[in-house]
């Protein structure tokens, strides 16, 4: 009897259970994103807001409703507003820092299109409006990180033991095959091409100091010349027309 009655209770609290209490699955939600992907920023904007009639603490439904509102609607004191009310919602979240910067770039949207007063300091506007372009560059960044965000976390488990794919690296062969081949062979070429000496066959009217002064610029290297070819010259005045001298 008592197991009965239990039965009858967990039957009577569900029935009770409001249908539609997954706020993402409501059809006014669906109809907010909808709308919002068709570009129609009003609509999606009345949704959003029969959705948050529904669902107050639905915290996604404010952060999507802040976008709408700064991107789309320019509207960036509401835009403020949903994204803090997200923050509230989700302080400990992980989209907190891209919410962040969300409100200081609406903050700073805000801060621009303020109209010039007497106690208005036009270069701190300027400052602001600079900034605020700057900014709109980075928009599209944080949005990058927030559907990354999304995507991994909707993107299915991997089986036990899997790990995620890497992207192949090139292989030795591959390595080989585009850089340029350098053998020793070559190597000891290029180096016996640089240190074979040079010959210097004897002309009429040559002096050690004249073929000195051709080949180093200076006549003092003449001894350069002489010691290197000491076995063929008894001294530095005998050389011959037709004599091959080393010149190092």
């Amino acid at each position: 009897m008592k197991r009965l009655f239990t039965l009858l209770l967990l039957l009577a609290l569900a029935a009770c259970k409001p249908a539609g209490s997954d706020p993402e699955q409501s059809a006014a939600y669906n109809e907010a994103r909808k709308s919002a992907d068709a570009g129609d920023g009003k609509a999606a904007a009345a949704f959003y807001q029969q959705t948050l009639d529904e669902f107050p603490k639905f915290a996604r439904a404010h952060l999507d409703r802040g976008l709408l509102c700064d991107e789309k609607l320019a509207d960036p004191i509401a835009a403020i507003y949903h994204y803090r009310r997200y923050l509230e919602l989700e302080p400990n979240g992980d989209k907190r820092k891209v919410v962040e910067e969300f409100i200081e770039r609406s903050r700073l949207s805000l801060a621009a299109k303020l109209p010039q007063g007497p106690g208005i300091d036009t270069s701190e506007l300027l400052r602001l409006q600079n900034q605020n372009t700057a900014l709109a560059t980075e928009i599209a960044a944080l949005k990058s990180k927030l559907a990354e965000y999304d995507a991994a976390i909707n993107a299915p488990a991997l089986p036990a033991g899997a790990t995620p794919a890497t992207p192949p690296t090139p292989t030795n062969r591959a390595l080989t095959a585009t850089s340029p081949a350098t053998t020793p062979v070559a190597t000891n070429r290029v180096a016996a091409a640089d240190t074979k000496p040079r010959v210097h066959v004897v002309q009429k009217g040559d002096t050690l100091f004249s073929i000195a002064l051709r080949y180093y610029g200076s006549r003092s290297a003449w001894e350069k010349i002489y010691q290197a070819n000491r076995d063929a010259l008894p001294n530095r005045d005998q050389i011959k027309i037709g004599q091959q001298l080393v010149v190092p």
